[in-house]
């Protein structure tokens, strides 16, 4: 509560519901969802359900070389951090999802983390290919075009970063040495071995199998989700082609960043309707009605799920660590010694 970033986020949904709201007309809100297709709602829950069992086998090949965790392990503490994503600001569901899996399995949590990073830096290079595909077929809006090009550009950049960084590792290593010398020398171990798991799981990139394994992964994840998408507006009698419903996959993904309240609230139904009102004008309360179908249909299954494996854990809010903790958790790997004949512009700590 004392946090700047809770008030920031709680003041963007409050304007995000009073825009999704604007012009709408309640009484066919509760019209079109008796009339609501139940079958094709069920439907749209299996491509849902088999991307999140995706999200989780790509999870398991982002820890290689490392030892296999089990999926069930990695699918409870995804729906965990779900849960907590749902409930905390900032999405620190994120924070929960590395505390608790290398708290179960005895991995340093920074580890844990790096997977994640490196999770989200692939979903968006796929957004930013399936964004490159739609430009032929649609004019999309500029308000999407330009933050999703920049964000993909962005990822791409970082991307390569990442695999530069694991392919040089040594090189890398010696940089990180040389900057590490402005540094107080007690900060330098710890901050050394955070770098040593990060670069451990940067490794995986190298291995061209696994990497073709995790791309042909995320791709179909993701167009589950659009196929998610379009049974869903269908279950409404909602014309949703496949271009349009990945183009509202990309702006729900992008427009995740934007501060909110917990679960996203007013924030997920502005951006059904930004992204999807130029190609469906005047027909703003059939929008929130797909994105308030949407938000409910994509976020009670893991809610569920995540306090069914909270209460299993034994997790609560008292017992994970707040932010500043955190350091404590991953112990720091040794720092190597630097051999000065190899290495001349690079003194002994």
């Amino acid at each position: 509560m004392k946090h700047l970033k809770f008030w920031v986020g709680l003041i963007i949904s409050v304007l995000a519901v009073w825009f999704a709201v604007q012009g709408i007309e309640f009484g066919k809100v509760g019209e079109a969802f008796s009339k609501l297709n139940w079958w094709l709602l069920a439907l749209s829950m299996i491509p849902y359900f088999i991307s999140l069992l995706l999200k989780v086998t790509r999870w398991q090949l982002l820890f290689h070389p490392g030892p296999k965790i089990p999926l069930r392990r990695l699918w409870a503490t995804l729906m965990i951090s779900y849960l907590f994503n749902t409930v905390l600001p900032a999405r620190l569901g994120e924070i929960v999802r590395g505390y608790t899996l290398s708290k179960s399995e005895k991995i340093g949590t920074v580890r844990v983390l790096s997977t994640i990073l490196l999770e989200k830096i692939l979903d968006v290079m796929t957004m930013f290919v399936f964004l490159v595909f739609l430009l032929p077929f649609l004019d999309l809006p500029k308000d999407l075009k330009q933050p999703a090009i920049f964000s993909g550009v962005l990822m791409v950049t970082a991307f390569v970063i990442c695999i530069l960084m694991a392919k040089f590792r040594k090189q890398a290593e010696s940089v990180v040495q040389w900057f590490l010398r402005f540094l107080p020398a007690k900060l330098r171990p710890k901050i050394f071995g955070l770098v040593e798991e990060v670069l451990d799981v940067l490794s995986v990139l190298l291995n061209l199998k696994l990497s073709f394994n995790i791309a042909a992964q995320s791709v179909m994840l993701w167009l589950l989700t659009v196929v998610n998408y379009m049974l869903t507006a269908f279950a409404l009698n909602i014309p949703l082609t496949f271009e349009l419903a990945m183009v509202l996959m990309i702006a729900l993904n992008l427009g995740m960043v934007v501060p909110s309240a917990p679960g996203y609230i007013g924030v997920f139904e502005s951006l059904v309707i930004v992204a999807l009102l130029p190609f469906f004008p005047d027909q703003k309360s059939m929008l929130f009605n797909l994105g308030l179908l949407l938000h409910i249909i994509g976020y009670l299954p893991v809610i569920v799920l995540g306090a069914y494996y909270t209460w299993r854990e034994g997790i609560s809010f008292g017992n994970v660590p707040k932010e500043e903790e955190l350091e404590k958790i991953a112990p720091a790997a040794p720092i190597p010694v630097i051999n000065e004949k190899e290495t001349p512009s690079i003194k002994r700590w």
